[in-house]
């Protein structure tokens, strides 16, 4: 009763589509780690061993390597940047700290430290110039600093205090999502263009402890905690909102991911409740928006 759509197109409106694979497992596995980097070439640093690990891997797209450990062991810590140039603050020794470092392709060095010392927080951006947004002082917060390379400057607050929480994206065009609100768990998702957030489309499920990947256009949220237990679930973010795709093949939370786009990520760490060092690639299946069919051309081979 209605035209069909071609296979191809079918692909192309789905720009989305993409399946996650199982890859070299982490060398050390642990959960409340940070990731930085890309699918080819990232950085996992710092988590839960079940000991309060400093221990640093690099990842070339097929295996782990075991490289410099961080100047402090924490966990719960925040990270962002490249393989070679990395940043991160916050995490919990005994207490929460407001340690930060970065990392030079080769190893970590003490910086300025975090106006506010907090565990659970979620950065974005580059080593030069990120955001470290929300966590757990004594309580769920919405504090939100910024760092310009040499120094970390309080800026606007999220308009939700959350912490366990993900982010992605850059100073100007970030976005932060989900996390603990105290009490229960939160799906809300809010933009940074440069100096506020804005609320926008809710996740389809709330949880915490999750991770991301991508752009403020082009995000991938993929696995965390909410009842009853780990989850696998993963989401693809348009710009506008967010649809739900292939699971993890491992369910588990507090695990770390990198990747430079929602069609191109990589999952790494966590606790299913054991500690794992899983990692899975995510393979994007759909065609290229920019190569897509014409409309005219799609009815000819239909």
């Amino acid at each position: 009763s209605t035209d069909p759509v071609p296979f191809a197109q079918e692909l192309a409106d789905n720009p989305y589509a993409g399946t996650w694979a199982s890859a070299a497992s982490m060398n050390t596995g642990r959960f409340r780690l940070g990731g930085a980097g890309t699918p080819s070439a990232a950085l996992a640093f710092g988590g839960i061993e079940p000991a309060t690990s400093a221990k640093t891997e690099s990842w070339n797209g097929s295996a782990w390597s075991e490289v410099n450990d961080m100047n402090t062991a924490r966990r719960s810590l925040a990270g962002t940047g490249i393989q070679t140039s990395a940043i991160q603050g916050g995490g919990y020794t005994t207490a929460n700290v407001d340690n930060a470092e970065t990392w030079n392709g080769s190893s970590w060095t003490e910086v300025a430290e975090v106006n506010t010392g907090r565990r659970g927080g979620a950065g974005l951006g580059t080593a030069s110039g990120s955001l470290l947004s929300g966590g757990i002082t004594t309580g769920i917060q919405a504090l939100n600093e910024s760092w310009n390379g040499s120094a970390w400057t309080e800026v606007n607050d999220l308009n939700s205090a959350r912490g366990n929480n993900s982010a992605t994206g850059t100073t100007t065009a970030g976005i932060v999502i989900a996390g603990d609100s105290g009490p229960g768990l939160s799906g809300l998702t809010e933009t940074w263009n440069g100096s506020s957030f804005t609320e926008v489309a809710d996740l389809n499920t709330a949880r915490a402890e999750q991770a991301a990947a991508g752009t403020q256009t082009d995000a991938l949220v993929f696995g965390g905690y909410a009842p009853p237990g780990y989850m696998a679930n993963t989401e693809a973010w348009n710009g506008s909102a967010w649809t739900e795709v292939n699971d993890l093949a491992t369910g588990r939370s507090t695990l770390a991911g990198s990747g430079p786009s929602g069609s191109a990520a990589l999952a790494f760490g966590g606790a299913n409740p054991s500690v794992t060092g899983s990692t899975e690639e995510w393979s994007f299946t759909g065609l290229d928006p920019s190569t897509t069919p014409a409309a005219d051309y799609a009815n000819a081979i239909t």
